[in-house]
């Protein structure tokens, strides 16, 4: 059986290290995907019956954000499936090659829905596990939040939403964005500011700023919905989505929340930045804990044999050295 279109074919592309070099090897590239992604031929295990579905952030792609985590996951019995959502050419960055999620969230949020619907029809599972990084992280909270992320006959689609340095919350942008929140405000019928901001970054750094219309959309009726696990994986030296702990979430009736930072627990050398967070050991550690905790249905049951993986992680770059797992 092929895949539903070329955009989601499988990919043997090996894994990468660090997110420089996979991020410039996916530049002018049409489609991008890591290695094992969108296997769909391949049948889900005992180990493993539910899909993880990977979610880019802001002006990336699915290669450059998880060739170090897809490939991973795929080796351990994980089905893994990956797109590339968001495209427009409404702007500046958003006509440069490989340059995704840079339309707006809202809009977006519909090919993302879809995609959902075409991994659990094609695999039939009955829920996935959602992984998103940065703006990933978003749309996977509006897409539960859309009838409790119900499917049409009351389930819940989704299991578990993964947030690594989510942007649920908005972002100053180190003060960017306030800064230009306050000259759109001061300069309204002069300059307009949003205008600006759309024609170079598109619809969806607006939708991102603190406070902006899509924020409040997304944090209407609180961080989580019943029934729902969520986890967020942050780093203290995030320089998208700032502050850092306003990524963290807080429970609902009905939720669990997991926040983490990635330097606690004696992993102080782990520099990464708002991009090669996903290039720690220790993200793909906190991933690997909470689903396999979900397969076998016995939360601590990971952490109890295995010990937190300790790593040296550059800004931009990825992992130098680790030790654990």
């Amino acid at each position: 059986m092929s895949s539903p279109s070329n955009t989601y074919a499988a990919s043997g592309t090996p894994e990468h290290r660090f997110f420089l070099t996979a991020f410039l090897k996916s530049w002018g590239h049409s489609d991008p995907m890591p290695a094992g992604v969108n296997d769909w031929d391949a049948p889900l295990s005992e180990e493993h019956p539910v899909p993880v579905v990977l979610l880019h952030g802001t002006w990336m792609n699915a290669y450059g954000t998880w060739s170090m985590i897809a490939p991973k996951l795929v080796a351990r019995g994980f089905r893994v499936f990956a797109l590339n959502y968001g495209s427009t050419d409404e702007s500046f960055l958003g006509r440069r090659t490989c340059c995704f999620a840079n339309g707006g969230l809202l809009d977006s949020a519909a090919e993302v829905d879809q995609f959902i619907d075409t991994v659990l029809e094609r695999t039939g599972a009955s829920q996935v596990d959602v992984i998103g990084h940065s703006q990933g992280g978003a749309q996977a909270r509006m897409l539960v939040s859309k009838n409790e992320g119900a499917s049409t006959d009351g389930t819940s689609r989704i299991r578990n939403v993964i947030e690594l340095a989510g942007s649920g919350h908005g972002t100053t942008l180190m003060g960017l964005g306030t800064l230009a929140a306050w000259l759109r405000d001061r300069l309204r019928g002069k300059l307009d500011v949003s205008a600006i901001l759309r024609a170079v970054l598109g619809q969806c750094a607006e939708d991102q700023i603190v406070g902006s219309d899509v924020v409040t959309h997304i944090n209407r009726d609180g961080d989580t919905v019943p029934g729902v696990h969520y986890t967020m994986i942050s780093t203290r030296y995030d320089e998208v989505v700032t502050p850092w702990r306003t990524q963290f979430l807080t429970p609902g009736d009905g939720a669990t929340v997991h926040n983490f930072c990635v330097q606690s627990d004696g992993n102080a050398r782990d520099w990464s930045d708002h991009l090669s967070l996903c290039y720690s050991p220790r993200t793909f550690d906190l991933i690997l804990e909470r689903l396999s905790d979900s397969d076998n249905g016995s939360a601590g049951a990971y952490r109890k044999s295995h010990p937190h993986v300790i790593a040296r992680v550059l800004p931009v770059l990825g992992q130098l050295r680790q030790r654990g797992y």
